[in-house]
């Protein structure tokens, strides 16, 4: 889309099938060739998920730290009659911009179907977004929720001090013991707290942490952000999605479940956490960008679990940008379902939605996947695993 003769053409997207991998790049607007970087990440998205997806996600960050340096060295022109005062100064404002060029964010998922629940590796570099709803709307992660704001009411940690010292730190990689202490339906005051809708009530736990351990099942990459953490007291409740099995164990007649990190998992606050939790926050003026913070360990790399059905969003921000909720989104997408799936209805649709995401933040690209993986697909991804 475009708003008279300034068109932004940096964001890609990519769905590769086979390998239910999903990839959405914003190439930065104020970094020349982004949209070059943008398209090298996407186009190599199913590299980053084999046995030796570090190491390529590093060749292709590598990649393209060597367009920069070409790109770095190439002539410069100027218009004739320029003076020599305004020839440097022109001159100093290239090689800045040189400095920072091929430059974007990345957002990529693979997902992949077990007999019980959807297992997603995610990967994500700056403020592109990944979003994962219930085949009812709920809204059970979203990465936006990692902002430094809202980590009072829904425990999520941006501070890798550990601002509850007396805490458990519970992140991508570790594991935690709870005891169940019943279903969040079945307590009217502590659900209150909540503001989650009443249909979905039913679909939550209410738990007691007990211990966590950071030895589990899958050991934590060293270039895991915190921003997925919980500091999580001993004893605090969390709220705790049903369809997170685990292993369960019973002793004197209390149950308990040892769950892998989720990022679904919420702190129970005394704050009226799901307000928060559905809130977009807007963009800020920066953001973490490929190459650069892939070099520095600003990247999130970890594995999450959802319900056979839930629906994946991945994103630039000129998406979720457009809207002041996560329930605006969902309901968005699935009002225009059927347009979207259809190249002749498709346009009207996100032309409007440009023009409303220009209302309320400014001109911006529009990029996205939405998965939504069918029981009959996982069912037959199954079976294959078990054959």
């Amino acid at each position: 889309m475009m708003f008279g003769e300034d068109e932004k053409d940096q964001d890609r997207a990519r769905w590769y099938g086979p390998g239910r991998i999903a990839c959405v790049c914003d190439g930065i607007s104020s970094s020349p060739c982004s949209d070059q970087a943008a398209e090298l990440v996407v186009s190599h998205a199913p590299v980053m998920f084999n046995d030796r997806g570090p190491e390529n996600l590093q060749t292709i960050c590598d990649l393209l730290m060597a367009w920069r340096r070409t790109y770095q060295q190439s002539e410069m022109t100027f218009p004739n009659g320029i003076s020599p005062t305004m020839r440097n100064t022109l001159q100093k404002v290239m090689k800045e911009k040189q400095a920072t060029s091929f430059q974007t964010t990345t957002v990529a998922a693979q997902i992949d179907c077990r007999e019980k629940a959807v297992s997603v590796r995610i990967l994500r570099c700056g403020d592109s977004a990944f979003f994962a709803f219930s085949d009812q709307g709920e809204l059970l992660s979203s990465s936006l929720t990692s902002d430094p704001d809202n980590n009072t009411a829904i425990g999520n940690k941006s501070d890798n001090r550990l601002r509850l010292l007396d805490g458990m730190r519970f992140g991508p990689g570790d594991q935690i013991l709870v005891r169940i202490e019943g279903v969040l339906s079945n307590d009217r005051d502590l659900a209150q707290r909540t503001q989650i809708q009443d249909e979905h009530l039913r679909n939550w736990l209410v738990c007691s942490a007990i211990e966590t351990c950071v030895a589990g099942a899958h050991p934590r990459d060293s270039s895991q952000s915190s921003l997925q953490s919980l500091t999580v007291r001993p004893g605090g409740y969390l709220l705790v999605p049903r369809y997170l099995h685990g292993t369960q164990l019973t002793s004197q007649g209390q149950h308990y479940r040892i769950l892998d990190y989720s990022s679904s998992i919420r702190i129970l606050s005394t704050e009226k956490a799901d307000t928060l939790y559905n809130r977009i926050v807007q963009r800020g003026t920066t953001t973490k960008v490929l190459p650069d913070h892939f070099y520095s360990g600003h990247l999130d790399s970890y594995v999450d679990h959802f319900p056979l059905g839930t629906n994946f969003l991945l994103c630039s921000d000129g998406l979720y940008s457009g809207f002041s909720d996560a329930r605006c989104l969902w309901q968005w997408l699935r009002d225009n379902a059927h347009a979207l799936s259809h190249k002749e209805e498709k346009q009207p649709v996100l032309k409007r939605l440009h023009s409303q995401l220009n209302d309320r933040s400014g001109d911006d690209d529009i990029a996205f996947v939405w998965a939504y993986p069918h029981q009959t697909c996982c069912s037959a991804s199954i079976k294959d695993k078990q054959d």
